[in-house]
This record gives structure tokens, sequence and C-alpha cells, in this order.
């Protein structure tokens, strides 16, 4: 991950912070009413997921210099998922939500570059989750 990815993803998420619960909470809803298949798979409080959203946005974007202790973190939490009954395919659905989130959170400042060093860094969040995932699935046999 380049430098200015690093950059991009710290500047643009220090705008969320201050928004962070109404932008995660507008996330959740857009989730929902784009995919509606989805809101089985988070039967806990949404408050409690939205805490817990924040908290592993600000974990990831404070490891982005140094990933590799938060890497067993998300194959656990990619386990921890499967187990609820994420998909593979859910991944992508996420990411869709978060940017176009995202993008309405920041506007203007949501330029393509941001855009792209934020699909950038889901999906390195997401291959380490889905490999967590695949591993669960391997124990379980």
């Amino acid at each position: 991950m380049s430098p200015e990815t690093v950059v991009l993803i710290r500047q643009s998420w220090s705008q969320v912070m201050p928004r962070r619960k109404q932008v995660c909470g507008d996330f959740y809803r857009r989730l929902f009413a784009t995919y509606p298949e989805l809101r089985p798979l988070f039967q806990d409080d949404l408050a409690r997921q939205t805490d817990l959203f924040v908290t592993m946005v600000n974990t990831v974007v404070s490891a982005l210099d140094n990933p590799g202790p938060v890497l067993p973190l998300l194959e656990t939490l990619g386990a921890r998922h499967a187990a609820y009954g994420v998909s593979d395919d859910d991944y992508d659905k996420f990411e869709a939500v978060l940017l176009d989130t995202l993008a309405a959170s920041l506007g203007e400042t949501f330029t393509p570059t941001v855009r792209a060093a934020w699909s950038e860094v889901y999906g390195r969040l997401a291959d380490r989750m889905r490999r967590g995932a695949a591993n669960r699935c391997v124990h379980r046999r």
C-alpha cells in the first residue's frame, strides 16, 4: 500500500470521525435498504453494531502502516462472520454500500482517488476476512 493511500484514508476517516455514529447508522440503513436479505445477519442491537464497526475501522486505519498485528484479528472476524452466515458475495455488497456511504458523507472530498484508496483498503481487509472464513470451513470438515 502506498504512503499516499494511507494519507488519503486517514484524512478522509478523520473527516468522518466527528459524525461517525451518524455515518455508520446511515451505512446500515443503506445496507438493509439495498440488500434486505442481509438484515437477518445482524441480530444484535444496531447501536452496538455501529460501535463495533467504528472500532474496527479505527483499528484498521491506525494499522495501515503496520498491518501485521491486525491480520489475525481480521481472520478471526472473518471466521466469526462466516458462523453468522455471511457469504463470500456479501463482502462485495458491503463494499459497495460502504463506498456509497462515504461518498454521501464526504461529498466533494470523496474524489475518485479517495474512493480508490478506500476500495484498496477494503479489498485487503475483505481478503483477510475471507481467508479466516475459509480456514474456519476447512477446520469444520
